[in-house]
């Protein structure tokens, strides 16, 4: 059980680096989206619009990489606290403890 625990939180470990990458790339893909989307407004043109679609394609997939990453970290979480709460039990279950 104290190995699964030590791989969940390893995993864990590597999932919240990938959250932060995810975030910073998100924070500055709206802004290349929101310049995209200044420019197309101004400029009118179908290069702009397209390029602006793209911007927002970029940063609708990333968010979508960022929430499920989010999810996956949750997960996790879940995992690590039902674990350590069965240990817990069976800690408090043993013969021989000590209780004040």
């Amino acid at each position: 059980m104290r190995d699964r625990l030590a791989r969940i939180q390893d995993d864990l470990k590597r999932v919240r680096a990938t959250e932060r990458v995810l975030a910073e790339q998100v924070a500055y893909l709206a802004e290349v989206a929101q310049d995209a989307e200044t420019r197309k407004l101004v400029a009118q043109t179908p290069l702009a619009d397209r390029e602006w679609r793209d911007a927002r394609t970029d940063l609708d997939r990333h968010a979508g990489l960022l929430e499920e990453a989010r999810s996956q970290a949750q997960a996790l979480v879940d995992q690590r606290d039902g674990l350590l709460e069965r240990l817990f039990e069976l800690e408090a279950a043993r013969p021989g403890r000590d209780d004040p």
